[in-house]
C-alpha cells in the first residue's frame, strides 16, 4: 500500500479545519465534510477539539473543548483565541445584532450585505467624541479590516465598500450571550468615558 492510498478521503477537510472556517461554497471541501463528519469529528475528540457545523448556516469550525478542573485534563491550546479590542467587540455585537434582525425580517436572501458607510454610524455612536474626524474614521476602517482579516466580514469583490456579514459570528458570539457581552461593553465605555 502507498502512502497516499493511506490517506483518507477526508485528510484535505481536517488540513481546511486546521486553517480556519469552511463555508458551504467551497463545495468539494463542505460536501466531504458532511459525508465523513463522523470519523472527522471522532479524530478530533481524541485531541480534545470538537466540530461545530452548522449546516443551515453553511459554516463549520473546531472549538477547543474546556475540561472541568476536577478532570485534571491540562492540554495545550491548538485553537487560538485572541483578545478584542472594546471597538472590535462591539463592531462584531453589533452585526450579531444585525444578522439576527435580519434573520427575522428578510426571509428571502440568507446574505446580510452592509455598508461601509453602514458600519461606520453604527460604531460611531458608541465611540468616544473627538475632535479628529479623520481619526475616528481611519480606526474604523481599522477595525473594519480587522474583522474581515479574521472571517468575520467579507469585502465584495464588485465594490469597494460593501460587505457580507458571515454567519459564523453568531456562532461565535451566541443570542444567549450576547446580553452579557453588551453589559460588559457599557461597563467598559463608563471606565472609558
Amino acid at each position: 500500500m502507498t502512502e497516499t492510498n493511506a490517506m483518507n478521503p477526508y485528510a484535505p477537510v481536517i488540513i481546511k479545519l486546521l486553517q480556519g472556517v469552511i463555508y458551504n461554497d467551497d463545495k468539494e471541501s463542505w460536501d466531504n465534510l458532511i459525508k465523513y463528519h463522523v470519523p472527522i469529528k471522532e479524530y478530533f475528540k481524541v485531541i480534545g477539539i470538537d466540530v461545530l457545523i452548522y449546516e443551515t448556516e453553511g459554516f463549520a469550525f473546531l472549538k477547543q473543548k474546556k475540561f472541568d478542573e476536577e478532570q485534571e485534563i491540562n492540554l495545550p491550546n491548538l485553537i487560538e483565541k485572541r483578545q478584542l479590542s472594546y471597538p472590535v467587540t462591539l463592531l462584531c455585537v453589533l452585526l450579531v445584532e444585525k444578522l439576527i434582525e435580519f434573520d427575522a425580517t428578510d426571509g428571502d436572501s440568507t446574505r446580510l450585505i452592509v455598508d461601509k458607510d453602514e458600519i461606520k454610524e453604527m460604531l460611531r455612536i458608541f465611540l468616544p467624541e473627538r475632535t479628529n474626524e479623520a481619526k475616528i474614521i481611519d480606526n474604523i476602517d481599522e477595525n473594519i479590516n480587522k474583522l474581515v482579516k479574521y472571517g468575520f466580514l467579507r469585502k465584495l469583490n464588485d465594490t469597494e465598500s460593501k460587505y457580507e456579514v458571515k454567519r459564523i459570528l453568531k456562532a461565535k458570539i451566541p443570542a444567549e450571550t450576547l446580553q452579557e457581552v453588551k453589559n460588559k461593553l457599557e461597563e467598559y465605555a463608563k471606565f472609558i468615558a
